[in-house]
């Protein structure tokens, strides 16, 4: 089966695959290499995006972890002791940046960089799997390529209230800034998203095959996928073994007839990959730290309205295809496979579960197929049919191209116009200060501690590039995260005496005391008066204080 569909790609579809990818490569990279070129003396490109700007210091954090030799990583955004974990990804990252000497954010954009074609190819063997015509084909690799929704409509809601939509939380349309959400913005995003889009399509195609023709290599291989996929990312478990049971049960129902090969591929794949699942319930079950992180994870899909408008137009034209297959009578294998993914993972992202959002990985898929197929039947209504609208609609048939192309790519229109706004006024944790890198780096030669220093806008950068634990570091990674960020601006707030300030810094184990402009501005405190404090590193905006 699989000789057959490789055999039913041409070498003009592969020109295809190759030439978007080197495009994709290109838009998305085009924007880093300007924020480069541009770092001020005193700044230090970070290569941060607009999207989820917080967390690219924890995948910093872990690469240089890797760099040094580690296998398994220390959680150091939090001075709590808890297990070190496994991540395949970015260990593969880390040792990229150890044997060719890159620093952590050259081997994060190569491995996202080379991670592109990967990815392009996966997904058009999955296209050709399900369409044999060969416009379907391009139009699919081409929509899910650059397809994004219609939030940009609420960027007038967005700037007159920043920070939520209602009830407290964090509900910006999801084409706006979720990573995971969009083929275009996990591309432009990391090579997490990116190896974990390339499983999770790996998976579901393996899946199809062997609807189409039983092979229990195929059970053997997806297992062993999903078994490297939940090793990093383990918020797909749902996902995977959810819609193929679902999908399996469909076919069922449709052929009315028990099917013993899917219980078998269903069995096989569970077990092999179920070790993975097992390492994290584990760890959640053992480590207080690991499971009260999962609990802070909190990333809730927005209100439905918000979902419909971050969808947009693929939404729209997906419905249609759906009630177009439906209509048009009994459906095929592929057919159902791509209604069942949509059905089931749209409602997935409403599951109650604290991830909810994250669930948003993969869904891009069927939206872009389906919507290709609807975009082919309106062109084949608009060419065929007698219908007064469909007349009109052939007469004005370049206009409305150039209407639905621009509103399918409207998102990622803004996503490449924003990162140039944000790298040329240095926004967003775009640039940091020399002075802070050089320090932090500095740390890297101390024994190991705990640093006292403040996490602005939810994210401590040192552990990026120091190696050291601080105690409060990051929202989800530091448990309890806003009690612990109290207490430090509590320390920083005034100067008391050095008996209480002293025990609380034994107390939580903190060695060392970052002082530089951001923890001045927090109070009044004067580190140089100190009797429990030693100086032994300054620079022209940070000291370092070890704690004696």
């Amino acid at each position: 089966m699989i000789k057959q569909i490789f055999r039913s790609i041409s070498k003009k579809e592969w020109r295809l695959v190759i030439l978007l990818s080197l495009f994709l490569i290109v838009i998305t990279t085009a924007p880093l290499v300007y924020g480069f070129l541009i770092t001020p003396s005193d700044k230090v490109f970070m290569g941060v995006h607009f999207s989820a700007p917080n967390d690219w210091f924890v995948y910093y954090s872990y690469i240089n972890q890797a760099k040094s030799g580690k296998i398994l990583f220390d959680n150091l955004f939090s001075a709590d002791h808890q297990l070190p974990t496994l991540n395949i990804c970015w260990l593969a990252v880390g040792w990229l940046a150890r044997i060719f000497d890159l620093s952590a954010f050259v081997a994060f954009q190569a491995a996202r960089i080379m991670l592109i074609p990967v990815f392009m190819a996966t997904a058009y063997l999955l296209i050709a799997t399900i369409f044999s015509d060969l416009v379907k084909r391009k139009l699919s690799i081409i929509m899910l390529s650059f397809s994004s929704g219609l939030g940009l409509l609420l960027i007038d809601r967005l700037i007159r209230y920043p920070n939520n939509f209602s009830n407290g939380q964090f509900n910006w349309p999801l084409d706006l800034w979720v990573p995971e959400a969009f083929t275009y913005l996990t591309l432009h995003y990391s090579p997490h998203f990116i190896a974990s889009s390339i499983l999770i399509l790996l998976i579901f195609w393996l899946t199809l095959l062997f609807t189409l023709q039983a092979n229990y290599w195929y059970p053997v291989v997806a297992g062993l996928i999903g078994l490297a996929l939940f090793s990093f990312h383990p918020f797909h478990v749902l996902t995977i073994y959810g819609f193929i049971l679902i999908f399996f049960l469909v076919l069922v129902v449709r052929d009315r007839a028990w099917h013993w090969p899917l219980f078998w591929y269903y069995f096989i794949f569970s077990v092999l990959a179920f070790p993975s699942v097992f390492y994290y319930l584990l760890l959640i079950k053992i480590d207080p730290v690991i499971s009260q992180k999962t609990l802070q994870n909190l990333t809730l899909t927005p209100p439905w309205w918000i979902v419909l408008v971050s969808y947009g137009l693929l939404l729209i034209l997906a419905a249609g295809a759906v009630g177009w297959y439906i209509k048009r009578g009994k459906q095929s294998t592929t057919e159902i496979f791509l209604i069942t993914w949509l059905v089931f993972q749209g409602l997935l992202i409403f599951a109650p579960v604290p991830w909810q959002r994250r669930m948003t990985q993969g869904l891009h898929v069927p939206l872009a197929l389906l919507a290709t197929v609807a975009l082919i039947q309106l062109s084949v209504w608009m060419t065929t049919s007698r219908h007064p609208v469909a007349r009109m609609l052939y007469q004005k048939r370049y206009g409305l191209s150039f209407t639905l192309g621009f509103l399918l790519i409207t998102s990622n229109v803004f996503h490449i116009a924003v990162n140039y706004y944000m790298y040329t006024n240095h926004l967003n944790l775009s640039y940091l200060e020399q002075s802070k890198v050089v320090a932090a780096r500095w740390l890297e030669q101390v024994p190991e501690g705990v640093v006292l220093n403040t996490a602005a806008n939810i994210i401590n950068v040192l552990p990026a590039f120091a190696n050291q634990r601080v105690y409060v570091g990051h929202g989800v990674e530091t448990p309890f995260f806003n009690f612990k960020q109290g207490e430090v601006n509590w320390f920083f707030e005034t100067n008391r005496p050095d008996e209480t300030e002293k025990s609380f810094l034994t107390q939580r184990g903190i060695t060392l005391i970052y002082y530089g402009p951001d923890e001045r501005a927090l109070g009044d405190y004067d580190p140089s008066s100190k009797t429990y404090l030693q100086e032994v590193y300054r620079n022209s905006e940070v000291i370092i204080y070890q704690v004696l």
